[in-house]
């Protein structure tokens, strides 16, 4: 056999190849650990994320329902203080009336005693014991309505016996009418013309009278009348305008 260089041909392995073959299984084994390991180390952040998100929303819902009942104690201590404040304005203006009340009928209290005193010292001082029935004061205010007022007359009796006097009272009014002077009786109590009088001393009569439409008042008339074995009328004239919402015109 003749060796020929020409055509002698000796074959070998590659190196790169073999070092290429021996190292992919073990890329490919730790890049599959990398894998498992990432997976379960992101398993493991996203569980502890999530129950760290668990904790901070179990936090925040306890937050919420704390301030959803301060909110509801707030709400409810505010609609009592409203209530126990508007009570208490209540109670304080019951308070107030009754105590106006009480000061108003302590001053009309003490203006009868001052009225009585003033008759049992003209009876000491004996200046009127020979003048019989009197019509001692008027008092005149507006009622509130128009055309509506409020009066108050005190008549006295120095001529007085064991029995009280009986009698009436009754008002006129003297003024213009369209123009003309006119005189007219108004009803001294709403249920009747006259004020029936019963007394021995003294009486107050109290009551409202109502001046007719397009009637302008200039004197207003008290009449006294007592009935009996003893019958005397006395009257007596006052000036409208001083005697309204003035002193006690006597």
């Amino acid at each position: 056999m003749l060796n020929d260089a020409r055509t002698h041909l000796e074959v070998r392995p590659a190196t790169g190849s073999v070092w290429h073959s021996r190292l992919m299984p073990v890329l490919l084994i730790a890049l599959l650990i990398t894998t498992v390991v990432a997976y379960f180390f992101g398993k493991y952040r996203a569980e502890v994320e999530w129950q760290d998100a668990v904790s901070a929303f179990a936090l925040l819902e306890k937050d919420y329902f704390k301030a959803v009942r301060e909110n509801t104690n707030l709400k409810e201590s505010l609609e009592f203080e409203k209530a126990k404040n508007s009570r208490d304005s209540q109670i304080k203006r019951l308070a107030y009336d009754e105590v106006a009340q009480t000061l108003a009928a302590t001053s009309n209290e003490v203006a009868n005693l001052k009225e009585d005193i003033r008759f049992y010292e003209s009876i000491i001082e004996g200046d009127e014991n020979k003048k019989g029935l009197q019509i001692k004061s008027l008092n005149l205010n507006k009622d509130g309505a128009t055309g509506r007022y409020r009066y108050k007359v005190v008549i006295i009796n120095s001529d007085y016996g064991k029995n009280k006097s009986k009698g009436t009272l009754s008002i006129e009014l003297e003024g213009l009418q369209e123009g003309e002077l006119k005189r007219v009786k108004v009803p001294a109590a709403e249920d009747s013309d006259d004020v029936p009088l019963l007394f021995k001393y003294l009486q107050r009569v109290v009551g409202v009278i109502v001046v007719p439409d397009n009637f302008q008042p200039q004197r207003v008339g008290i009449m006294a009348r007592l009935s009996g074995k003893k019958a005397v009328k006395n009257e007596k004239w006052y000036n409208w305008k001083v005697t309204l919402n003035g002193e006690p015109s006597r």
